[in-house]
């Protein structure tokens, strides 16, 4: 449930207006971490720690929503990957063996990382998983993160891993907008399932244009380094059994562009540097920038989908 005080801040007395932007003066009580919105079993699910909670009807408490309408606030460019040896459990919580933002190498906090590169682990390669239905796959699977949130509740950003089943509609949807000069956060998306395949996969749909004070807010949002955690772009902090959490200094930061493989357009990502303090860091061979994508003409028709009022 949130705790969110029932007034409009953007109506706030006069005396009590902030002069910069407000810190939470207990920000040590937060855990470090981040809701997660779960599809499994075709079916929204807010996950939050132990705690989980079914999206139903707005009219029907007893019925899971078929759609939802968000606004994808940030997105990582890069697909991520995830591995577990003893293979995924449907429902379950266990952490991961091994796990990459960027598809190019382990995280810093995977557990149990199988190779140094993405390219040379052999859970990576097509047919390294064979599934129930007997088809090749991979053993370590891609998905895309995103940070989405409610279009009525745009402070409270929520991960939600798009499968390798529903990269291809997402990158559709993705060149779909950007041939329009319209980039995600600008609009609310209805995510929905397709239940013409048995599979979990999501469909999206742009519903409308986001407001002038929609716009602010998930611009707001989009900068604090919980949307940074959630995507991946930023390595989240370690869990401390200490009741004052001390951040570690500051890093510099290079904003790199890219483009992701499934055309979606493209974004930019913090690419955090961390200086030495008794030697200069050895420079790391440039990674070699994805083509980025041409949307054909053709693709157009797809933008009589979507519902914008001109």
């Amino acid at each position: 449930m949130s705790n969110l005080v029932p007034f409009d801040s953007n109506k706030l007395p006069a005396h009590i207006k902030p002069k910069a932007k407000v810190a939470n003066p207990f920000a040590a009580l937060v855990r470090n971490g981040f809701k997660v919105l779960s599809i499994k079993s075709k079916v929204f699910t807010i996950v939050d720690g132990e705690n989980k909670k079914l999206i139903t009807k707005p009219d029907d408490p007893d019925t899971p929503a078929a759609n939802l309408e968000l606004v994808v606030v940030s997105a990582n460019p890069a697909k991520s990957r995830v591995y577990y040896k003893a293979g995924y459990e449907e429902g379950g919580n266990s952490k991961p063996d091994c796990h990459s933002n960027d598809n190019t190498a382990p995280a810093a906090d995977a557990a149990n990382p199988q190779a140094k590169k993405c390219a040379t682990c052999p859970h990576a390669q097509y047919g390294s998983r064979i599934t129930d239905a007997g088809k090749k796959s991979f053993a370590c699977s891609e998905s895309m993160r995103l940070a989405v949130a409610p279009a009525g509740q745009l402070n409270d950003p929520m991960l939600l891993r798009v499968p390798p089943t529903s990269l291809k509609a997402l990158g559709k949807y993705g060149s779909d907008l950007a041939l329009r000069g319209v980039e995600p956060h600008q609009v609310v998306t209805k995510v929905g399932f397709d239940y013409t395949v048995s599979h979990p996969a999501l469909t999206f749909k742009a519903v409308s244009f986001v407001s002038d004070g929609m716009l602010a807010e998930i611009e707001e949002t989009k900068a604090t380094d919980t949307v940074g955690y959630i995507t991946g772009v930023v390595a989240m902090p370690p869990a401390e059994d200490n009741e004052e959490f001390i951040p570690p200094p500051k890093a510099e930061t290079k904003v790199a562009e890219a483009a992701a493989d499934d055309d979606l357009p493209k974004a930019k990502r913090a690419v955090v540097k961390v200086e030495g303090e008794d030697e200069a860091p050895k420079p790391k061979p440039a990674a070699k920038k994805p083509a980025a994508v041409v949307a054909d003409a053709d693709e157009a028709d797809g933008l009589d989908d979507l519902d914008f009022d001109d």
